[in-house]
């Protein structure tokens, strides 16, 4: 059985409710929908269907998506843990792909599809995040000949609880929204565990739908990228895979590679300014 865990902070309704019907709507049913809450300030949990395979956990004290992780993992029944994000559906197969790739596996990670309805939010799926977006995830971190990856995504993980323990559940101490999966990757590796990247293991996310939700992205990342190195210390792979990522996305872009080159270089520039406001942030404490 699965326990399907999201994070969830002022998570509007219709995000809940169609994050529990993609999973109701699973081929597979032998599952638990656990809602970790962050102290959200608007709630619509009574609007979901009643449903003995849901339950709410309501934290006391905000501190962040990856702990919220860590508290639904510990409370969950089961043995294998889905995460993913409550901007997030499954596809209806995803749960059944889980189960079978589980067999000789201990951590599954799967294809992130962008769900773009607009120009701007096609565009920024182009570029690959979150997990894929819009060219794949096998285009964005590198798998090898076996399927296997060195990285993840956390809107889209499956694991075996006794290895989730083992590893050390995700940092905690990270303060912001991006980067605690990459330390994570790292961990299950010096543990000796490997992830199977499987591309029908599908979850579909919300596009950006505006410009400036898409810069506040990046900054936001560069400030997890602070993190990153403070905790790994040499990133410079990180770079290079990063280079070959944006290949990919102007191979893929056409007719629009010179307006994806536009947004490269933003996120790029923007990721940096991130980045110099957590090492300032930082260094004054």
């Amino acid at each position: 059985m699965i326990s399907i865990i999201v994070p969830c902070f002022n998570t509007p309704r219709h995000h809940l409710l169609s994050i529990y019907e993609s999973a109701a709507q699973q081929t597979y049913e032998n599952f638990e929908l656990i809602f970790v809450d962050d102290c959200s300030r608007i709630q619509y949990y009574s609007d979901l269907p009643r449903d003995q395979r849901v339950r709410v956990i309501y934290k006391e004290t905000n501190t962040g998506p990856a702990d919220s992780r860590n508290i639904g993992a510990r409370s969950a029944a089961h043995d294998i843990i889905f995460f993913t994000d409550s901007d997030c559906r499954l596809d209806c197969n995803t749960l059944q792909v889980v189960v079978d790739s589980m067999a000789h596996e201990h951590i599954l990670v799967g294809d992130t599809v962008t769900e773009a309805t607009t120009l701007l939010g096609r565009l920024v799926a182009q570029l690959g995040f979150p997990g894929g977006g819009g060219i794949g995830f096998e285009n964005v971190w590198k798998v090898d000949a076996q399927g296997y990856t060195a990285s993840i995504s956390s809107c889209n993980l499956a694991i075996r609880k006794d290895a989730f323990l083992k590893i050390g559940l995700f940092d905690s101490t990270f303060p912001v929204a991006g980067g605690e999966d990459t330390v994570f990757a790292k961990a299950a590796i010096r543990h000796g565990y490997r992830i199977k990247y499987v591309k029908q293991q599908r979850v579909y996310h919300v596009e950006v739908k505006n410009f400036k939700r898409f810069l506040a992205w990046q900054i936001t990342r560069g400030r997890g990228n602070y993190h990153i190195k403070r905790r790994l210390g040499r990133v410079g792979g990180f770079f290079l895979l990063r280079m070959w990522s944006f290949k990919n996305s102007l191979k893929r872009a056409g007719m629009w590679a010179p307006v994806t080159m536009l947004l490269i270089v933003l996120a790029v520039v923007f990721q940096a300014h991130g980045y110099r406001i957590e090492k300032k942030k930082n260094a004054a404490l």
